[in-house]
This record gives structure tokens, C-alpha cells and sequence, in this order.
């Protein structure tokens, strides 16, 4: 994994957790003692945070510091920043279809994915 793809990771595993606690942007700066513009660049990939960052991060999200570095690697190698907005679209739809419907969307994708896999 390049080091851009991993801070992307990272960013995006912080923003999720952050948002999960119902915390703002301001709210986690002010738990770190760090600046706004500080969690921002580092949700958004363009920080490299230092060790000390991560474990006031770890601290202020309810997690080890191993938990927090730890970013699913295989979808690290495959995802593109620009998929994000298509995917975000996907979960719009899906939120609402009924039970069923799901099942079957589910049941799509996955054949999509192995013809990905078999071509």
C-alpha cells in the first residue's frame, strides 16, 4: 500500500469513527488539543499525523492507537477517491429498498464481483 492510499484509509477510518461518536470536526480538535484545520487535513489524507497525534486520536475515539492504524489493506490497493461519490449514490438507492428487493440487489452485486474475479 503507497503511503497516499494508507493516510486516505486512515482519514476515512477517523472521520467514520468520529462521526459514529456524534462528535463535529471541532469537538475532536478540542479533545486532542489540536486545531480544526489539523483533523480536517488528516479525515481528508492530505495530514501525515505524527505518533502523538494518533494516540491523542486514539484516546479521544475510544481506541487503541493499533485499532485506529489498523485500515483494511486489500481495499487500500483497489479503491479509487473517485469511486466514493458512486458508492454514496449506491447506499442512497439501497437505503430504500424494501427487505426483499435488498436481498436480491445483494445477490447481484455479488455475481458482479465474481465475474470480476473469474475475468
Amino acid at each position: 500500500m503507497e503511503n497516499k492510499d494508507f493516510l486516505f484509509l486512515l482519514g476515512r477510518k477517523i472521520a467514520q469513527r468520529r462521526r459514529n461518536l456524534a462528535l463535529s470536526q471541532s469537538e475532536l480538535a478540542e479533545k486532542t488539543g489540536k486545531i480544526v484545520n489539523t483533523i480536517s487535513n488528516i479525515e481528508r489524507g492530505i495530514g501525515d499525523p505524527k505518533i502523538s497525534t494518533l494516540l491523542d486520536l486514539s484516546i479521544a475515539l475510544g481506541m487503541s492507537v493499533s485499532q485506529l492504524v489498523d485500515v483494511d489493506v486489500k481495499v487500500g490497493r483497489n479503491y479509487k477517491k473517485s469511486n466514493e461519490k458512486t458508492i454514496n449514490e449506491m447506499v442512497k438507492i439501497l437505503q430504500g429498498m424494501d427487505a426483499k428487493t435488498l436481498k436480491i440487489a445483494l445477490g447481484q452485486i455479488r455475481v458482479l464481483k465474481d465475474l470480476r474475479t473469474y475475468s
